[in-house]
């Protein structure tokens, strides 16, 4: 199978999950959904359709005579008038329903989302912008009202009507329903396919809305180096390039609607008022029935048909939403490299043993080359490893195994003897405090920020650990202290300022195992010193693994491991690697401002 038909077999698959999501979600809302079907139904029989039949009536009584005074009229005009507000009344009922159930269903289907992707792995955001995933993601919620609306405004104000017209027209003549119903399925007929070449069109149209959310999400996220660069210029030509390319594929897919599903429509819409209103003459000349009998049976034909001319809106509207809910729906298709185990292990961290033994790796994007062959590493119960080497070494690796961000081809990676592949990944890091080199940060206050790390943690936990961080250092110049927003990624804060608030958080999660990589990488000097001390203070019955480009601060490890292609190429104390001369006393030697030994 081609890449094309792998595609097009993925976008149908997405298609029909995204129905079936919807369906699922109008289905367990059924108690407010069923009355958003019928009572709108029913207002449009008595606004629309039971009018004809009175007006016929007065036509009837009154064909060949004078015109009735008002007062005759009287009972008329209030059935009538009688008619058009129970079908408002009946209106309103329906939304009201319709109200309920579409904001339930949205609800469930934001919480549904986020469920969803949140059991993806690490790779999965890495391969897809955020703005499109954020995009997709609420279009699948948002779309649900598009969905319920149709089936409030056009489907249900159309089948129910419709089975009330083809019980009186059967009682004019049978063949009325019969030349209906054939020009109905007629139409379905000849515009399906059209239909079915259009949604691939919409879902082109759709994957390159997607590009262009994602390229300004992108600008947004990275505006300081458009900024540095000065290149708003060349950004703004990529999107003019993305847009000309959406605005054509729109129209492409507008332009098949209108120039080949509505040209077919039309005609046949035509066609079937012309048999509509010859068959009603017909009738009335062939039985003797008056002119009242024309009338409703025209007037009906024109309802009947008015879903045939509405049939390609209702279509393009459900298309549409299940569309962009197929865009999102496509994602699950996705399977997660990383997932639990169906009977997970009761997992408990007390020591903090971790043992590497024969574990083999590569990533998923270089399967010829792998970076762990074979590899062995034992670290005991409150060891403290530095981590040193060159780039690519596979030192941030090694600690994205040990959180299971990764999963490895084959070996084991045990922590306190426990298999970490056969607990659940919210169980092992539960027990893990970890500082990447490039804090996460959110777009919520100082004390979210540090809570982070423990969720109940109360207002002097936080402050303790921003003290213990010399965080509150800066934290209390802020506006608002603790209360301050700090920006999306912590975009407010210097990247020391974002490492003081790292170390924190891990330091209020107070774990057995504590991961750091370069955690100070971003303080000066003196920050760096103060929060040493602290740091030390956090490892103190811990195992911890630093990963240090910056030697001075991992001289007084346990052990240091250098780690050169996957391998260990030395390990040791400060001391003794310094005596063997090898790799670590280079990269000692090379290094500015890193000369203080004990």
């Amino acid at each position: 199978m081609d890449d094309q038909a792998m595609t097009e077999q993925r976008s149908k698959q997405a298609y029909r999950l995204a129905i079936k999501h919807y369906s699922q979600v109008w289905l367990k809302n059924w108690r407010t959904n069923i009355p958003t079907l019928l009572f709108p139904g029913v207002g449009t029989i008595l606004i629309f359709y039971v009018p004809p039949l009175i007006i016929a009536r007065l036509l009837s009584n009154y064909q060949g005579k004078q015109l009735p005074a008002l007062a005759e009229l009287a009972p008329y005009l209030l059935a009538f008038g009688g008619a058009w507000m129970l079908g408002e009344v009946f209106w309103r009922i329906g939304i009201h329903f319709d109200i309920i159930g579409s904001t339930r269903g949205v609800r469930q289907l934001h919480n549904q989302a986020l469920r969803y992707l949140l059991e993806k792995d690490l790779a999965f955001f890495h391969n897809n912008f955020a703005g499109s995933l954020t995009k997709k993601t609420t279009g699948y919620a948002t779309r649900y009202i598009d969905a319920s609306d149709t089936l409030l405004y056009n489907i249900s104000p159309s089948i129910i009507p419709m089975i009330f017209i083809s019980y009186v027209l059967w009682h004019f003549s049978p063949w009325l329903v019969v030349i209906l119903i054939s020009m109905v399925v007629l139409t379905v007929i000849l515009i399906l396919p059209l239909l079915r070449r259009r949604r691939k069109l919409v879902n082109v149209r759709e994957i390159s809305s997607n590009k262009v959310t994602g390229h300004v999400a992108d600008i947004y996220s990275n505006i300081d180096a458009v900024r540095a660069f000065s290149h708003e210029e060349f950004e703004q030509k990529n999107h003019r390039n993305l847009v000309e390319d959406l605005v054509y594929k729109i129209k492409r897919s507008w332009n098949y609607q209108n120039l080949r599903v509505d040209i077919v429509i039309a005609p046949l819409f035509a066609i079937t008022n012309i048999l509509g209103l010859v068959m009603s003459v017909h009738i009335a000349r062939t039985t003797g029935a008056n002119i009242a009998t024309v009338f409703v049976t025209f007037a009906y034909y024109v309802g009947f048909t008015r879903f045939m001319w509405e049939f390609n809106g209702i279509y393009r509207r459900l298309e549409t939403a299940f569309s962009d809910a197929a865009q999102f729906t496509e994602l699950l298709l996705v399977q997660p490299q990383i997932t639990d185990v169906k009977s997970p292990l009761d997992f408990k961290v007390t020591q903090g043993a971790i043992d590497f033994q024969k574990v083999d790796f590569h990533y998923q994007d270089n399967e010829h080359q792998e970076l762990f062959e074979d590899f062995n590493l034992s670290i005991k119960p409150g060891e403290k490893i530095g981590l040193v080497g060159h780039s690519g070494g596979g030192k941030t690796t090694l600690t994205k195994l040990i959180l299971r961000f990764m999963d490895i081809d084959s070996g084991q990676i045990l922590i306190d003897g426990q298999d970490i592949s056969k607990a659940r990944q919210e169980d092992l890091r539960k027990f893990i405090a970890y500082v990447p080199q490039d804090p996460y940060m959110f777009h919520r206050s100082i004390t979210d920020n540090i809570r982070y790390g423990k969720l109940d943690a109360d207002r002097s936990d936080i402050k303790k650990a921003a003290k213990l961080s010399h965080s509150e250092e800066f934290v209390k110049h802020l506006p608002d202290t603790y209360d301050t927003l700090i920006g999306e990624r912590g975009v407010k804060l210097s990247g020391g300022q974002r490492q003081r608030i790292a170390v924190a958080r891990a330091m209020i999660k107070n774990a057995p195992i504590l991961l750091l990589d370069e955690a100070t990488s971003a303080l000066d000097s003196e920050s760096e010193k103060l929060i040493q001390d602290a740091l030390w203070k956090l490892m103190e019955g811990r195992t911890t693994i630093v990963i240090a480009h910056r030697l001075s601060t991992i001289q007084k490890m346990d052990r240091i491991l250098v780690l050169e292609d996957g391998k260990i190429a030395e390990e040791g104390s400060h001391k003794e690697l310094l005596k063997k001369g090898g790799v670590y006393a280079g990269l000692w030697q090379h290094q500015s401002g890193g000369f203080l030994e004990d």
